[in-house]
């Protein structure tokens, strides 16, 4: 009775199981054919090639990158359709790009992109995949100053015009006369006012309309720079620059001492004569390297009075906790603080 009883109990146990593996065994082949279809399609995604467009015409094909939130493009290709010059650094894996006031250098594996000596993060870092170098899209825009839009599997990027400019003016407070990176700063000192790059084909211009070199600027000029809309984020901002008119004329030019020395600070003491002001002391930054920090300028009649933009003001503007940056000869009287004679002073005034 009790092996019938066995018997019994296996033949359903049985039972049950054979139907519920059936029950579980089509559960996991439905299961297992959704995963295969989703697998299938975001593979089709991935593998779906980036087309890329500049200016109207399709260049090359891209990719997307692992996160499958990144568009990446080749950049010779880019840099071929946008005139831009590329040199290949076979040691060091790097590229410089070239073009007029551009210059940039990216590198292979470093999210890291140097433009006009200022450097740049995109979140991503250029990557070699069959023996192309790859930058993602956004590198057109932040670094190239292009515009970009992606729309699905579509890349397309707009280069700027290089007539898109702007016209600034201010007093020359530093020159940068290095071979590689030459630039001026108007405008301000330290992180005020704005950087001028330079390069071979910037014009510079007298006010008289003649050619001259960058050796013919000096600080505590006035000029006017035509340059790029485009600047990076920096304090201060810069910027490629096509041309600079020095404003000053040939008399100005000829008062102005051989060598300048120059000192950006604020105005400690005022001292004046009859009303009238003599003489400013004047705390704070050496512009060149053998200018002091703490200066004390004689005020007279030659002395040109101006706002950053180089325009006249009055000798009223300048008082004690004023803003300045003082022009002037070498030759200090050797005491503490030295003394010497301005020959121009720059007025921040206020914003009203």
């Amino acid at each position: 009775m009790k092996n019938n009883m066995k018997k019994v109990s296996t033949l359903v146990a049985l039972s049950m199981a054979l139907s519920g593996g059936s029950a579980y065994a089509a559960t996991m082949e439905n299961t297992i054919s959704s995963a295969q279809e989703n697998s299938a399609l975001t593979t089709s995604i991935a593998a779906e090639a980036i087309q890329v467009s500049v200016n109207g015409a399709s260049v090359a094909h891209g990719y997307w990158n692992q996160d499958q939130k990144t568009a990446m493009i080749p950049l010779r290709a880019l840099t071929e359709a946008l005139g831009i010059e590329l040199k290949w650094n076979k040691e060091d894996k790097s590229a410089e790009l070239t073009r007029g006031t551009l210059w940039t250098q990216v590198f292979t594996g470093k999210d890291r992109y140097s433009v006009n000596k200022m450097l740049l993060t995109l979140g991503i870092a250029p990557e070699i995949k069959d023996g192309i170098l790859y930058v993602p899209a956004v590198f057109a825009e932040k670094v190239l100053h292009a515009q970009v839009n992606t729309a699905g599997n579509q890349v397309t990027i707009t280069s700027e015009e290089d007539v898109k400019t702007v016209v600034e003016r201010g007093v020359i407070t530093l020159i940068s006369n290095q071979d590689t990176y030459p630039s001026i700063q108007i405008g301000g000192a330290g992180p005020d006012g704005i950087v001028l790059n330079l390069n071979e084909d910037t014009q510079f211009i007298s006010a008289d309309g003649k050619e001259i070199s960058l050796a013919d600027l000096s600080i505590g000029m006035v000029v006017e720079a035509e340059h790029s809309l485009a600047a990076t984020l920096s304090l201060p901002p810069q910027t490629p620059t096509y041309k600079v008119t020095v404003l000053d004329t040939a008399a100005e030019i000829a008062a102005q001492p051989a060598e300048s020395f120059g000192t950006a600070g604020s105005i400690e003491n005022v001292d004046t004569k009859d009303g009238i002001v003599t003489q400013i002391e004047i705390t704070g930054t050496r512009l060149t390297e053998t200018a002091p920090d703490h200066v004390v300028l004689n005020i007279d009649k030659a002395t040109s009075l101006v706002n950053p933009k180089g325009e006249v003001i009055q000798a009223e503007q300048l008082t004690k906790g004023t803003k300045v940056i003082g022009f002037y000869s070498p030759a200090l009287t050797r005491s503490l603080p030295p003394i010497g004679t301005a020959w121009k002073v720059v007025v921040e005034l206020p914003e009203v």
